[in-house]
């Protein structure tokens, strides 16, 4: 409560805004990072509060002539842009996670090499069965774990989202991928089931059990992950900011120029028609399989002629 209060009267007189709370926000939450960690380092924790809020009034100080805008980019840029490189625990946690991964992938493969069956199909299928079904449980929780530490991250361009919501992201990255190593668990297991009982099932049915995995993992683990990515805020840097805002500029600058757009309408048409040209040429000569790779040279080529633009359009 002492924090909040602190950060309330640092912004007082100014119209209490959506963007402005948002703001604040962020900025306890800086602050509350900033004591718990001079409090991890053995101060208690009034001094470790009176050593934070000293540092973010001194702050506070140099922006006091400015206005809100020019306020929360000060604050920004010399307070809350402090790089946060990965601590011991995180670096430890990654390890852990790759562990985990390394061990279920290894587990798997010896369980595939090393399952014996009484035919070649029924061995296939228990062999596949036993392979998915070690991998999934040491995949899945390295999915977990390197989504919950990827999310919860800061970057050099980017601030991390916090503990809570990138539980979220684990979760729903989680879900998604038990649903999806299930399928083919479920598949083989099925498969083997009806080879035991010499039972007789079309490929529909079969697929039928394999596809209602989808409705309690995978449907709403992409419905929390829709939900996350549609709340989620800007949570770029303020440089990242301006160099996104700049290069939006210079695009929309070289879009809006009519004889621009023109010039590279008739360069992709060009390409394109010579792509499509080409492709059917050598695929009578040396055999289609090989003549799609045109198109590659064709995306390349027009890549080009869009960078050389926008060059030219910034200059």
């Amino acid at each position: 409560m002492k924090a909040k209060a602190f950060v309330n009267s640092l912004f007082e007189g100014y119209e209490e805004t959506a963007e402005l709370a948002d703001f604040k926000e962020e900025l306890l939450g800086n602050l509350n990072a900033k004591i718990e960690n001079l409090i991890k380092k053995g101060m208690d924790e009034e001094t470790a509060f009176s050593k934070a809020s000293a540092e973010l009034g001194d702050v506070s100080a140099l922006a006091d002539e400015m206005s809100l805008k020019k306020r929360k980019e000060v604050f920004e840029e010399v307070y809350m842009d402090i790089k946060q490189y990965m601590s011991v625990k995180r670096i430890v946690a990654y390890i852990i996670f790759g562990a985990s991964a390394l061990f279920g992938i290894a587990a798997a493969l010896i369980t595939l090499f090393s399952v014996k069956g009484a035919g070649a199909d029924f061995n296939a299928s228990l062999k596949w069965t036993g392979f998915f079904a070690e991998l999934m449980p040491f995949l899945t929780v390295s999915i977990i774990g390197f989504t919950f530490l990827g999310i919860t991250q800061e970057l050099p361009s980017m601030y991390p989202v916090s503990k809570k919501r990138g539980a979220w992201y684990a979760a729903a990255a989680g879900m998604i991928a038990i649903g999806l190593f299930n399928m083919p668990v479920v598949y083989f297991a099925r498969k083997t089931g009806i080879m035991i009982h010499g039972i007789q099932i079309d490929n529909f049915r079969m697929l039928i059990p394999v596809i209602s995995l989808i409705i309690p993992f995978i449907l709403p683990g992409i419905g929390i992950l829709v939900f996350l990515g549609f709340t989620e805020k800007d949570r770029l840097k303020p440089w990242a900011k301006n160099f996104r805002n700049k290069a939006v500029e210079n695009e929309m600058a070289m879009w809006n120029d009519p004889a621009a757009a023109a010039r590279f309408g008739m360069f992709s048409g060009a390409i394109w028609i010579f792509a499509v040209g080409l492709f059917i040429l050598f695929g009578f000569l040396i055999g289609f399989k090989f003549s799609w790779l045109v198109f590659v040279f064709a995306v390349a080529f027009q890549l080009l002629i869009q960078g050389a633009m926008f060059k030219q359009t910034k200059n």
